[in-house]
């Protein structure tokens, strides 16, 4: 099955900006690893996965059975669009100074990672917005929701493996003034301009 470049380049950009902005998951993996050392986040990681499979499952079953013609799913389109604006907003206002790691976080296991996914509001609304706008473009179905999955999933525990070695390196790295100004300014200036593609392709 071929899947659409737009659609791939934007799941990507998407999952980018998910990797490298503080959110519940990343900061909780820097936290219990630097609590309880690093091969503590192995049963945490494996509940983060079944919980992020879990989520993208039940959005992409709901999306899937909205009609694309429909005035709600148009009004999801907006809300997309309108949530990375939003978002790039946000970004650009983040307190890098205050960013810091928890250092009170008690031991955690894979009930926790999968728990951790359905009370995450964060990773609700990337996985909406990413079923929204490309659902179609990796072929529909079944089969797109197992393919954005199987992306997103892979990419999401790599990213977690990463942060839970090298996650303070990297958050000090954010915290620098100039790295961190640069950083966050990159991250929203993929938002904005992924946001204006979806207007365009929305408009035209």
């Amino acid at each position: 099955m071929d899947i659409e470049y737009d659609a791939l380049v934007g799941l990507l950009t998407i999952l980018a900006v998910g990797i490298f902005t503080p959110g519940p998951n990343n900061i909780t993996a820097i936290s219990h690893s630097a609590v309880h050392g690093a091969r503590s986040n192995i049963s945490l990681l494996i509940g983060m996965v079944i919980g992020f499979i879990s989520v993208h499952l039940i959005i992409g079953s709901v999306i899937e059975r909205i009609d694309d013609d429909s005035v709600f799913f148009s009004l999801l389109e907006w809300f997309g669009i309108l949530f990375f604006v939003a978002l790039g907003i946000i970004i650009l206002r983040l307190p890098i100074e205050r960013l810091s790691v928890d250092q009170e976080i008690k031991k955690l296991d894979f009930r926790h990672g999968i728990a951790l996914q359905f009370i995450n509001g964060k990773e609700w609304a990337f996985v909406s917005v990413m079923m929204i706008q490309f659902l179609d473009g990796f072929g529909g179905g079944l089969t797109g929701i197992l393919l954005i999955t199987s992306i997103t999933t892979t990419a999401g525990l790599l990213s977690m493996i990463v942060w839970t070695f090298t996650g303070h390196q990297l958050m000090e790295t954010l915290r620098d003034e100039r790295k961190g100004t640069i950083m966050i300014r990159c991250l929203s200036g993929a938002i904005f301009i992924f946001a204006a593609a979806a207007l365009f392709g929305m408009l035209f």
